[in-house]
């Protein structure tokens, strides 16, 4: 099929995919469906996608294209348990737009840079890549093990397999100091992977993964999603590089499947026996970060929700809690300014369990359509975070992009504050990686350094006049 036959049709599905909602759903209330025109600004991220050179970063506005289908179908079948008023069309509009000009971001990048061709060397034996880790790779595959031991002895239980609803209790638990850096389970879960690929033999290979498997699920063993789902977009990103083969096939669709499966397994289990019942509330068990997006534009204009700073909170996150004290600043009190934890109670006064709405929503409301400048920095930064992810030459640098890039992608329905505090811990073991390998290099300069002497043999010195 022509490229130009391939662009109509992909665009032809995504802007008529309204009218397409009336016949699935039948509901007579017009305001309840996306217009056409919302809808028009997908032009340009469907333009972009075919353009683009990366293929990274065409997944990465897949995403948040399928995303906005996501909470859209999640709102009309919401609607048919508890009909309430909610209008699509301006949320969407707004969505749509900032997406168009994030994807401009993400292409004016492209453009800057060359083709990356994967060679037919890397095709056959994998993309070679200097390891760097030293002796951190130890004490980081051993990490979830610690984490998870330590979970145990602060809390007592496994909260999703206490058979009942903790959604309320999971926010409020006393988790311990270890469980702050639980996102270095996502680092792990990368390396016990790469374990994986280079294994020999079948039983060496199937002992890894089996490690990679347990390292992904105790990320979630507290009953939050977001580190589970970085986990298994990390691996999914690392295996296409390493093994230099960036096509989609079954194993790709295999872990999509996979993670479709644990992402809404790990929701019943975290409502225990009232699974049941909340889903027949709440209807479909994805897209409800989108849904309360929709609301908040609904019923709020920019600058209108209670305490929220979008600017505070997220470099408050990206700074130490211990430099903040020093200055006289309280880093829980700064946080407390994300959207999270203000848009929670504006439809709820009663919720204490925060509200993710996605980085549009939050820059929409902190910024107004200023946020459309902020909106093309992201695009372009993470169009450089995969072109570095594909060109460096260091394992450490690798595994921590691919990281950088899940979490990323995570924010078309996560929380800005989340992220800076993820990045913040990833800057830490970049630092640690660093002074990791001066001391080795050290070390070893100074043990070459030893053998030219001894090679050398004794210093002579010569008195004679």
């Amino acid at each position: 099929m022509k490229k130009s036959l391939l662009f109509l049709l992909c665009f032809g599905l995504v802007q008529t995919s309204p009218l397409l909602y009336g016949l699935l759903f039948d509901y007579q209330e017009s305001f309840l469906y996306p217009t056409l025109l919302s809808h028009s600004p997908l032009i340009v991220p469907v333009f972009v996608i075919f353009n683009l050179k990366n293929r990274f970063t065409k997944a990465f506005i897949v995403v948040w294209i399928a995303w906005l289908h996501i909470g859209e179908l999640k709102i009309l079948d919401y609607y048919g348990i508890n009909p309430f008023y909610i209008s699509m069309d301006e949320g969407c509009m707004i969505y749509t737009l900032f997406l168009a000009v994030m994807s401009l971001g993400i292409l004016w990048h492209d453009m800057r840079m060359g083709s990356q061709q994967v060679s037919p060397d890397e095709q056959q034996q994998g993309r070679l890549v200097y390891d760097d880790f030293g002796w951190l790779t130890y004490p980081l595959m051993a990490f979830p093990l610690v984490w998870f031991v330590d979970f145990i002895r602060n809390v007592g239980y496994i909260p999703i397999f206490s058979g009942s609803d903790v959604t309320d209790k999971m926010y409020n638990l006393d988790y311990g100091l270890v469980y702050n850096y639980g996102f270095f389970n996502c680092v792990s879960a990368v390396l016990l992977y790469d374990r994986a690929l280079k294994s020999k033999t079948r039983t060496e290979k199937t002992t890894w993964l089996v490690l990679t498997g347990l390292a992904v699920l105790i990320t979630s063993i507290d009953s939050k999603r977001l580190f589970l789902l970085i986990s298994i977009g990390s691996i999914f990103l690392y295996d296409k590089i390493i093994t230099g083969k960036f096509s989609v096939n079954l194993k790709s669709v295999g872990l999509i499947l996979i993670t479709a499966l644990l992402y809404v397994g790990l929701q019943n289990m975290r409502l225990g026996s009232s699974s049941e019942a909340q889903f027949k509330r709440e209807g479909m068990p994805m897209g409800v970060e989108f849904r309360e997006y929709i609301r908040a534009v609904n019923e709020f204009e920019p600058g209108q929700i209670p305490g929220y700073d979008l600017t505070t909170s997220t470099l408050a996150n990206l700074v130490n809690g211990a430099l903040l004290g020093a200055v006289g600043f309280n880093k829980a009190e700064l946080n407390s300014q994300d959207s999270a934890l203000t848009f929670m109670t504006i439809f709820d006064p009663d919720n204490t369990l925060g509200i993710r709405t996605g980085l549009i929503s939050e820059l929409y409301f902190a910024y107004d359509f200023w946020g459309l400048l902020v909106i093309f920095a992201f695009g372009y930064a993470v169009s450089y975070v995969t072109y570095v992810m594909l060109t460096t030459q260091r394992k450490s640098t690798l595994v921590l992009l691919v990281v950088i890039f899940s979490l990323l992608t995570q924010t078309v329905f996560g929380q800005s504050s989340v992220t800076a505090g993820s990045l913040c811990l990833l800057f830490y073991l970049y630092v640690l990686i660093g002074l990791v390998n001066r001391r080795q290099r050290s070390q070893a300069t100074l043990h070459t350094s030893q053998e030219q002497v001894a090679s050398a043999g004794p210093v002579t010195h010569d008195l004679s006049v």
